[in-house]
């Protein structure tokens, strides 16, 4: 008999003994016959004939006695041929033979978490846990399923339980510290961590998550007692001798924190997460503000960032957002690029560069791109409208009107998106010099925009400008640059005017 017949009958014996029975061992000529056709069952399975395998079990179960063994592995073979009904009936049914079976009931929970309903998944794994409260396994996956019903009381219950059955354990308290932080019970998941900080006095581990779990919940000035104790215990400590010299910077001049944020920044080997979390808010500021002082140092730091992290594209991607709200598009475009030649998954990289690529007036470049955009991201209604504006250069009008249709059915009024697309169905009549249906389209693209639009302020001054109207038109134009359009055509336009 080969091995891995041994080993079906053996499995097959195991599931099937039943009590009451031990001091007769002999089998019957019936119960080697249907322990023949099972292995001979599994043999079918084996080589994949599942289906044959599927009749042969379903045969067995209608002329044996009931079994539990027959049953689970019609289960199996049906989820396979993702009939579940049947699965779920064979399931039942072998539950009722044997509910305290391991494997059965592990095949139900993960059956049931197929299917979503984790409230059942969970009851099974309750029931397995009265079973066998020593297996660890069992407690991790009730916790798991309780995560997954957005049960957080239950699952710090459940970690309750797996400490009284099976002892204390740091893995524990690393859990409950982690349900209760993801629950916004910060102070409380800080105690849990301050106990296992407390067990091992002389080790830096509980500290070093207690710093990063109040630095990532905005609490930064509540790690510093932690940073130091940490660089108490281990002066070497690069982090957190960053950390606290963050919180030290918060308190000092911009210039003088960005002056002691530069080595860090320069450091390859600290992490780029921290460095972007520091950032970020001066980038959104330059944003807002447009403060031409702040931009070069953000330039300054941006540029020691994708020296330090060549090769991680959100560090291109905060230098080239930095460089576009400058106003140096060209450069920009050069961080977008490599962006996306790192990391091509995020749209708003593709829409920065669709951005930046109009506004160097790059459109053979912008009709590839956005192309691309559209076909990467079909749902993305911004990408027609760019496409659209190239089609309008190359004065392709009504292929441009119909990628304008396309965008605003797909926009589901967007205002962002239906205020560019007015924009260009006004451009499209302006070039047309048909200015009266242009300043009807501008009209509607800046009330859509709450008159935020400086693109369709500077048309708008263009056609004031051709009307003879020098004071709209100038007023129009300034109002652009503030808004900010491209402030260099946008003065050379005023003073054109003044000039004359």
């Amino acid at each position: 008999m080969s091995r891995i017949l041994y080993v079906f009958i053996i499995v097959f014996a195991a599931v099937t003994y039943a009590s009451g029975q031990q001091e007769d061992l002999r089998k019957s000529e019936d119960d080697i016959r249907i322990e023949d056709k099972f292995v001979h069952a599994r043999l079918l399975m084996a080589s994949g004939k599942k289906a044959d395998a599927i009749k042969m079990l379903d045969t067995l179960r209608r002329s044996s006695p009931p079994s539990a063994a027959i049953l689970f592995e019609l289960a199996k073979l049906h989820h396979e041929a993702k009939d579940l009904n049947q699965t779920e009936n064979h399931l039942k049914s072998a539950l009722k033979l044997e509910p305290d079976n391991y494997w059965i009931r592990k095949f139900e929970i993960d059956f049931n978490k197929e299917l979503g309903r984790y409230d059942l998944a969970l009851s099974s794994a309750k029931h397995l846990m009265a079973v066998y409260p020593l297996r660890p396994d069992i407690y991790d996956e009730a916790v798991s399923l309780c995560i997954k019903a957005n049960d957080l009381p239950g699952a710090l219950n459940i970690l309750d339980q797996k400490e009284k059955n099976l002892g204390w354990s740091d893995g524990i308290y690393l859990k409950k510290a982690e349900i209760l932080d993801n629950a916004g019970k910060i102070d409380e998941a800080v105690a849990v961590l301050n106990t296992l900080a407390g067990k091992y006095p002389g080790q830096v581990k509980y500290l070093r998550l207690i710093a990063k779990m109040l630095h990532s919940n905005d609490r930064v000035a509540d790690a510093e007692p932690y940073l130091r104790k940490i660089v108490e215990l281990d002066p070497d400590d690069a982090d957190a001798r960053l950390g606290l010299m963050l919180i030290k910077g918060k308190s000092e001049s911009r210039q003088d924190f960005f002056a002691g944020l530069s080595p860090m920044i320069s450091n390859p080997d600290a992490p780029i997460e921290l460095k972007v979390k520091e950032l970020m808010p001066y980038v959104e500021k330059h944003a807002t503000a447009g403060d031409t002082l702040l931009g070069r140092q953000l330039i300054t730091l941006c540029d020691k960032l994708v020296i330090a992290h060549p090769g991680d594209a959100r560090a291109h991607a905060l230098y080239g957002d930095v460089l576009k709200n400058n106003g140096e598009h060209t450069a920009a475009i050069r961080q977008y690029e490599k962006t996306l030649k790192l990391n091509n998954k995020n749209f708003l990289v593709w829409e920065q560069l669709m951005i930046s690529l109009e506004k160097t007036g790059n459109f053979e470049q912008l009709t590839a791109i956005s192309a691309q955009a559209m076909d990467f991201f079909p749902n993305q209604a911004v990408s027609y409208y760019f496409a659209a504006r190239c089609l309008v250069e190359k004065k392709e009008y009504k292929k441009a009107i119909d990628l304008l249709d396309e965008a605003s059915m797909i926009s589901a009024s967007n205002p962002y998106v239906m205020s560019k697309v007015s924009y260009a169905q006004a451009l499209i009549e302006y070039r047309k010099n048909n200015l009266a249906l242009a300043m009807e389209a501008l009209t509607r693209s800046l009330e859509i925009s709450k008159n935020q639009n400086a693109e369709a302020m500077e048309l708008r001054g263009d056609i004031f400008r051709d009307k003879n109207n020098m004071a709209e038109a100038v007023k129009s134009w300034t109002e652009a640059i503030k808004l900010g359009g491209d402030k260099k055509t946008l003065t050379a336009k005023v003073t054109s005017i003044k000039s004359n």
